[in-house]
């Protein structure tokens, strides 16, 4: 799943029931689905590589307020990372590497969707826009090229056409909040490699530091962020397992290997032509000749974890709320992966196409908040504001003060990714860099909603739903 924004947006009717005290009034996120693009360009360097990264999410989501009537949001948000890489290191059967930089994200929610086919609309829009193209993403967000896609942009005349047709320019819908944090994040990358069986190994996090502006009510939230996500996966390598299969069945399965081929570069003719470029038959001959594919297949389980602390302050500078959110996922994917090899004089280039399914997944958000309106609420905050205990504050939730809220969703989803990277002659490391692209699209469907009553424990949350 890619990120949400960070924060959450945030009486009494006539012949109502008062409402229960315990039960939160921040709205509840009652559904959820995203797609991001995300592109990582490594360049080799005499003794580090430089890393870029960039990554563009829109989400649709639905939230559910203390009123009971669903409103439903489009977040559109960017992120872009530099930083130094160390080079692939290690020996015979395990290789891998760390990496570390600054981070920098930009969002904005459109909310206030009271229909939710207008939502998704708006929602399939700004996504074909933002990152409906691959080529145009990357050269656009990538913190290398986008200073010039920007000097692009301010040409006379032709600057507003040309950030539309790059997927920059905004839409016509105001947004009802925007965001902007930054700070540190780095990463480890591993490769365990056992005869047919490989197993990859990755981490990365992030630390940032940021703020929400609410464009209603001018209230200003400043929020600490930690999050990070740990991934595992197996491997069998299937044109290893094919060579012991007896005949006919391995010269079936090596035709079945370039059978996949031709299906490759059909794939590849047709992003070719979305740019105007086009592939003659002796040139596709030629790559097709010298191009291997090596299948692969396995598992891959991820979790990714985070908690954020935010101060809310209205639009004269007091301060409104305190809240925390925790937010949690596991997920188990079936993967298939197909490594290309092509050799060349004195080069050699390598691509790995991939594909990722759910097979289980689940996550779970908790939200707690400290009102500023009330005397013993507003005394843990202020605490909190003057030594920095957030000890205090757990210890204060648990003794039932403010609120809290827990939801869990059921996931369903895919992942594509593809990576590239040529060799110089042998060089032990690639001296043309390292290009990776993914696509993820994710939905999150609520399961159970429930908030936390003292003395009674969680209790089913009937509202959000």
């Amino acid at each position: 799943m890619g990120q949400n924004c960070p924060l959450d947006p945030g009486g009494n009717r006539p012949g109502k029931a008062a409402p229960d005290p315990d039960e939160p009034t921040q709205p509840c996120l009652a559904q959820s689905e995203s797609t991001y693009l995300e592109e990582t360009v490594t360049i080799p360097t005499r003794r580090v590589d430089g890393r870029t990264n960039s990554r563009g999410t829109v989400q649709l989501n639905k939230r559910v307020g203390p009123d009971g009537k669903p409103v439903w949001e489009v977040v559109d948000f960017t992120w872009g990372e530099v930083g130094v890489a160390t080079p692939e290191v290690g020996g015979g059967p395990v290789k891998g590497g760390v990496w570390g930089g600054y981070t920098v994200t930009n969002g904005k929610v459109y909310g206030g969707f009271h229909d939710e086919k207008e939502a998704r609309r708006f929602f399939e829009d700004l996504k074909e826009h933002r990152i409906g193209s691959d080529v145009k993403f990357t050269v656009r967000t990538n913190p290398v090229s986008g200073g010039l896609v920007w000097l692009g942009t301010r040409l006379p005349w032709v600057g507003d056409d040309f950030d539309r047709y790059m997927g920059g320019s905004e839409p016509d819908r105001k947004p009802t909040s925007e965001y902007l944090d930054d700070g540190l994040t780095g990463g480890v990358k591993a490769d365990i490699e056992l005869s047919s069986i490989k197993v990859p190994l990755k981490g990365r996090g992030w630390v940032v530091t940021g703020s929400q502006n609410n464009l209603q009510n001018g209230e200003k939230t400043t929020y600490y962020t930690q999050r990070g996500e740990a991934e595992a996966g197996v491997q069998i390598d299937v044109s290893r397992l094919v060579r012991l299969l007896p005949e006919p069945a391995r010269t079936r399965a090596k035709q079945g290997f370039a059978d996949g081929i031709d299906a490759v570069m059909v794939l590849v003719e047709q992003e070719l032509g979305k740019n105007g470029l086009k592939m003659l038959p002796g040139q596709r001959a030629q790559v097709r000749a010298a191009v291997k594919l090596n299948p692969s297949i396995g598992l891959n389980y991820k979790h990714r974890g985070g908690t954020t602390w935010a101060v809310t302050q209205d639009e004269n500078g007091n301060v409104v709320r305190l809240s925390q959110v925790q937010n949690g996922q596991d997920i188990l994917y079936a993967r298939v992966d197909g490594k290309l090899k092509a050799d060349g004089e004195g080069a050699k280039a390598q691509g790995t196409l991939g594909q990722q399914w759910i097979l289980f997944a689940q996550r779970t958000l908790t939200e707690k908040t400290m009102d500023a309106s009330k005397p013993e609420e507003r005394e843990v905050i202020e605490r909190y504001l003057r030594d920095g205990d957030d000890g205090a504050v757990e210890r204060a939730w648990d003794d039932g003060l403010g609120t809290m809220g827990r939801t869990t969703y059921d996931n369903t989803g895919e992942t594509s990714k593809l990576e590239a990277k040529g060799d110089g002659g042998g060089k032990p490391k690639s001296r043309w860099g390292i290009f990776e692209i993914g696509r993820e699209t994710e939905r999150h469907t609520l399961q159970s909603a429930e908030f936390y009553k003292p003395g009674t424990g969680w209790v089913p949350w009937a509202k959000c739903r």
